[in-house]
């Protein structure tokens, strides 16, 4: 495991090494402390477990990365300072919350202040500008809100009061946000780093690389189902586009794909772990949070979107690859997978393991303590001269490092969630895209994408559904979309949002190792991601693609979307066969949606029959022999 690395350029002085001292000091505490939260040995209020975390957190973050001008150390320190002191008000003012009455002294209301601020602060020094500005725009509305006329104005509002609120309000920068990090989301990421650890993410590259090695396009093959392993338990698209494509981008490359597609391939598979059951980036933790939904039936429901879309993204390298003739892999890199399952099958005892434990109905938390230490425990009889004290530091280091943008987009978006809950804003947009939509399904499910596309721009993934589950998943509920749909819809849009430029993370990410065009990488993956634009608009019509319904309708709407994926695939990337002319690429595309919907049938059956015709015509055409050359 890699040390802390530090943002610092030049050499480090006696005072950086000092603190990455203290980093991984802090690092191992917040570990040791959210074992034991997760455990039964330390039961603490909700308030007093995000506070804690938090305070971890931010004094990890301002640790590594310091101010850079002279003296910023000291600024650091203070700010530390600050944070300590504002998590011990924070768990005052939650346990004194009832005698009081909601009455603050001066200091704990400046304080209170201090904290949105310092938020604020950290935010932009590590999660960039788009989320930070957003929670300032919300703050400003919630101060000023009042002095707009219309159907947005809101009420008055004091500073300290909203300082207050946003400090100890179930809704607030402590809130549900924060508590799904603390809870869920740092064990999981734990549970990630473990895995590495141990030699799984290795394991899960070869795995992929041995049963695709041999065929056209099997690199990239290679990389959808090991970035998609990877993704999964990583928590971020971006994140995981830098851990496994830096070594699947370029050989993707080296095998004669462009760096524009080497990229997209990469973002799409990287992204797409945040849909796919059990882990689903943890953002099905949050997701049974807000609708009080059990985290099974949200994986149970989630399972089948998320195989259409990894199935169409195989089935376009496929396209892809034959239409531009990229060759099969060399033999050197294709070793068997039989050889590779049986020398590492037991890294997937944990997931399966996962997955059995929480069917069983124990909480995620505790599931995620049990197979951490499983893990751990299994890894000692893989390679016991792995556990040293550095390599164990670096377990917890790494945790830390995972957790700093997810922790901080928890917080602020608590400064989001509180601001739009004090003003209403939540009700009044979900009016107007009910409004404007009326009882029709398709313009509402067209608003809420475009709305849910735009307002996750930039933003990470758990911070995005927080989000839209406020603003625009009422409105979908209100139309007469169900609970789940409504929420799955407004995850993968959000979700998507990373392919979509201008503000692409995934395609940033990928583009930084690729060398590709933003613009044209992004394009890319938004073809290879067609699948998650479009059958989230098939399961807001009809959820049995979610698994709700009879059994006989289930079968057949999965059966005949897994067909209209395959169609749409070979369309858009014009080969099957043999290159597909503009006039048949233009057929197939409406015969992929009918076979997508899941009712009626028969338009189902006219949408096979078309894409028969037209695909055992192209069939034909590639068995005639070509006119001999002059």
């Amino acid at each position: 495991m890699d040390e802390v690395i530090t943002l610092n350029a030049g050499p480090k002085t006696a005072l950086d090494r000092a603190c990455e001292a203290l980093a991984t000091f802090i690092a191992i505490c917040t570990v040791v402390f959210q074992l034991l939260v997760a455990s039964p040995l330390l039961l603490l209020p909700t308030a007093e477990q995000c506070g804690i975390h938090w305070m971890f957190i931010g004094i990890y973050f301002l640790l590594i990365k310091p101010f850079k001008f002279k003296g910023g150390r000291i600024l650091d320190f203070g700010i530390i300072a600050l944070t300590v002191v504002a998590v011990f008000s924070l768990i005052e003012m939650r346990s004194n919350l009832v005698a009081v009455g909601g009455l603050y002294t001066e200091f704990q209301k400046v304080i209170s202040i201090a904290q949105v601020l310092l938020a604020l602060l950290i935010g932009f020094r590590c999660m960039g500008k788009v989320l930070p500005i957003l929670c300032i725009v919300m703050l400003l509305y919630a101060l000023f809100g009042s002095q707009i006329p219309g159907i947005f104005k809101a009420a008055r509002m004091t500073v300290q009061r909203l300082g207050t609120y946003l400090m100890v309000g179930n809704e607030g920068m402590f809130g549900m946000a924060l508590n799904t990090a603390t809870r869920f989301i740092f064990m999981f990421v734990l549970f990630g780093s473990v895995l590495g650890f141990i030699g799984a993410g290795e394991f899960f590259v070869d795995i992929a690389f041995a049963v695709f090695g041999k065929v056209r396009g099997g690199p990239a093959q290679a990389a959808v189902y090991s970035s998609m392993l990877m993704g999964m338990v990583n928590g971020s698209g971006p994140a995981n586009v830098v851990t496994t494509g830096t070594f699947t981008i370029p050989l993707m490359k080296k095998t004669g794909f462009d760096s524009d597609t080497a990229g997209a391939i990469e973002a799409v598979a990287s992204n797409g772990g945040q849909i796919m059951p059990p882990v689903m980036g943890a953002v099905a933790f949050l997701m049974a949070d807000a609708t009080s939904i059990p985290y099974a039936q949200i994986c149970f429901a989630a399972l089948v979107p998320a195989i259409l879309y990894y199935l169409t993204l195989s089935t376009s390298i496929i396209s892809y690859s034959h239409k531009y003739n990229i060759p099969v892999a060399k033999a050197d890199r294709a070793t068997t997978a039989w050889n590779v399952f049986k020398r590492g099958w037991f890294y997937f005892l944990p997931l399966v393991a996962l997955i059995v434990i929480m069917s069983l109905g124990m909480s995620a938390q505790r599931a995620a303590l049990i197979v951490v230490i499983g893990t751990f425990i299994m890894g000692l009889f893989i390679d016991r001269k792995r556990y040293t004290l550095k390599n164990l530091a670096g377990i917890c280091n790494e945790t830390m490092r995972g957790m700093i943008s997810v922790s901080t987009a928890c917080l602020l978006a608590g400064i989001i969630t509180g601001c739009i809950n004090v003003t209403g804003l939540g009700l009044k947009i979900s009016g107007l895209i009910t409004s404007a939509a009326g009882s029709n399904v398709l313009l509402l499910g067209l608003l809420t994408a475009i709305v849910s596309i735009v307002l996750g721009m930039g933003l990470p993934t758990s911070a995005c559904y927080i989000v839209l589950a406020i603003l625009v998943a009422p409105a979908m509920v209100d139309g007469g979309i169900s609970l789940m749909a409504a929420h799955m819809f407004i995850l993968y849009f959000g979700t998507i949002s990373n392919l979509t430029p201008p503000v692409a993370l995934a395609v940033f990410a990928a583009t930084g190792i690729s060398g590709g065009n933003m613009w044209k990488t992004g394009v890319q993956a938004m073809k290879l991601a067609a699948a998650g634009f479009l059958v989230p608009f098939i399961f807001i019509f009809n959820d049995t693609l979610l698994l709700n319904g009879e059994l006989f309708s289930i079968i057949i709407a999965c059966v005949t979307a897994l067909l209209g994926c395959i169609v749409l695939a070979l369309a858009l990337f014009r080969w099957c066969f043999k290159d597909l002319s503009l006039p048949e690429t233009l057929l197939l595309l409406p015969c992929a949606v009918f076979l997508v919907m899941p009712e009626p049938l028969w338009l189902n059956l006219i949408g096979l029959a078309g894409a028969a015709l037209l695909l055992g015509n192209a069939y034909r055409a590639s068995r005639k022999p070509k006119p001999a050359s002059a």
